[in-house]
């Protein structure tokens, strides 16, 4: 018996041989792609990738029907990493054969500065005769971060996409706001869903990994975490399907190592010593032509003395997706930019210092109002988003309290859409940020950071309002001057 041993690593192509007479099996190890981890920003860093699922076979039996046809090796890609900005492109996707490729990470948002997505890993596969007899997945995606959270890791296991070609990872979710986009799925027999995009300002979820296709008899491992299952195996080089790290790290490529089992072969003896006859040649008309199989008849059946090996043709055709399937993640969203702040419709009467009502397109500065005290800026606004709060006109993303609670008004138990025509509003700052109206408490104009500043720390954000603010204006400082 002969042992024949061919190691593959991506190299973006299919590598395609003719399986020869007196194969008897083959022994497979196979490593998929890892996931990219996502970008960061203030919440912290990129969730990781996940990494590259391992697949074991020994003697998987080549029937002899299948002498003469052809096995195929693919090795998966690692997905990219995502980057970080306004906009920032999630990672590309990790590769493998046509169909079995990872997805790309979802962007971040066209506001502030966030992380994007992880690509997602590509599958490593072997077909025989055409069809697949191991496929080890790729791992998922890392999600970005947001300022208010970490994007979570890649998922090692699978939730399988329902779209065609079921065994391509879906793409991952951009964000529209300001916020992280998710992690995009591997591919696999089952190619992996992609995870959420954060909403608002935080970070999203990681994507799910390809699943596996094992033989009778084989063994499997999806890894923990970042760490791939088979790092103990002697065909194991290091590095390989490694999950991207944080932040915004690519996972490392796939492996595939296949040992053909030859049961026959041909010796001659060279100074006493028995060598191995691979190659034979005859001459043809004055031509040495290769002799590529030897065959001997026992009782009437012939059987292969020696063959020439396997000899492995690498080609491009078939191999890789530039995107993904289609995404079944959700969220990535965050209020339009024209909803920044809170207002009211001329003719809403604000409860002054006093005790006495004024107009609130008639409140100036210098003006002292309830709760709130002294007004230290006004403005007008068009907005489209008017909801009507227990006869109060508002725009949808003012902040009021409701049971004890501050909510948005689009979110709260009251609030009630007046569709999405253009409405003129007005809207003052006061020193205290809140204002009554109708002996119920609302907040001044509060830009979208303060919101959610006193979504975070609840009533003890009035009391440090400005500490925030003055944070918020430094860290977007920053942010432009990068």
């Amino acid at each position: 018996m002969v042992a024949k041993t061919h190691t593959f690593t991506h190299s973006g192509t299919l590598n395609q041989a003719v399986i020869p007479a007196g194969t008897t099996s083959v022994d497979m190890y196979l490593w998929g792609g890892a996931g990219g981890a996502g970008g960061a920003d203030a919440g912290g860093p990129g969730g990781s990738g996940a990494a590259g699922h391992h697949v074991k076979k020994i003697t998987y039996a080549i029937a002899t029907s299948l002498v003469g046809t052809t096995v195929e090796v693919s090795v998966g890609g690692g997905g990219a990493g995502g980057g970080s900005g306004t906009n920032a492109p999630g990672g590309t996707n990790g590769k493998g054969k046509t169909g079995f490729s990872g997805g790309n990470g979802g962007t971040s948002g066209p506001r502030g500065n966030s992380g994007a997505g992880g690509g997602g890993g590509g599958a490593t596969t072997v077909f025989i005769d055409g069809s697949a007899v191991a496929v080890a997945g790729g791992g998922g995606g890392g999600a970005g971060a947001g300022s208010g959270s970490n994007g979570t890791s890649g998922i090692n296991t699978n939730s399988a996409t329902g779209n065609s070609p079921a065994t391509r990872g879906e793409e991952g979710v951009d964000h529209s706001g300001d916020g992280g986009g998710s992690g995009a799925g591997g591919g696999g027999t089952a190619g992996g869903k992609s995870g959420n995009g954060g909403t608002n300002d935080n970070g999203g979820t990681g994507g799910f990994s390809g699943s596996n296709t094992t033989p009778s008899g084989g063994s499997e491992s999806n890894g923990s975490g970042v760490t791939p299952g088979g790092t103990s195996e002697a065909n194991y080089s290091t590095g390989v399907a490694i999950g991207g790290t944080p932040s915004g790290g690519a996972g490392a490529n796939g492996l595939a190592v296949l040992v053909f089992n030859i049961a026959v072969q041909g010796n001659y003896k060279v100074s006493g010593d028995w060598k191995t006859l691979l190659e034979m040649y005859v001459k043809v008309s004055g031509v040495w032509k290769q002799v590529t199989a030897g065959y001997y008849k026992v009782s009437g059946v012939w059987k292969a003395l020696f063959n020439s090996g396997f000899t492995f043709v690498s080609t491009a055709s078939g191999f890789g997706d530039s995107t993904g399937n289609t995404t079944s993640g959700s969220g990535g969203s965050g209020p339009p930019i024209q909803q920044s702040g809170g207002c009211f419709i001329a003719g809403t009467m604000i409860s002054m210092a006093d005790g006495s009502l004024k107009a609130v397109e008639l409140v100036d500065i210098g003006d002292k109002v309830a709760v709130g005290g002294k007004v230290f800026a006004t403005g007008k606004f068009l907005i489209e988003n008017l909801y009507d709060y227990n006869g109060i006109q508002v725009s949808g993303t003012h902040m009021v309290k409701e049971d004890g609670a501050w909510t948005r008004v689009e979110n709260s138990r009251m609030g009630v859409s007046l569709g999405d025509d253009e409405a003129i509003v007005y809207v003052f700052g006061s020193e205290n940020r809140r204002i009554i109206i109708k002996n119920t408490e609302f907040t001044d104009y509060f830009e979208l950071s303060e919101q959610q500043e006193l979504t975070n720390h609840g009533e003890q954000f009035f009391s440090n309002w400005q500490d925030h603010d003055r944070q918020i204006h430094d860290k977007n400082v920053n942010i432009l001057n990068a």
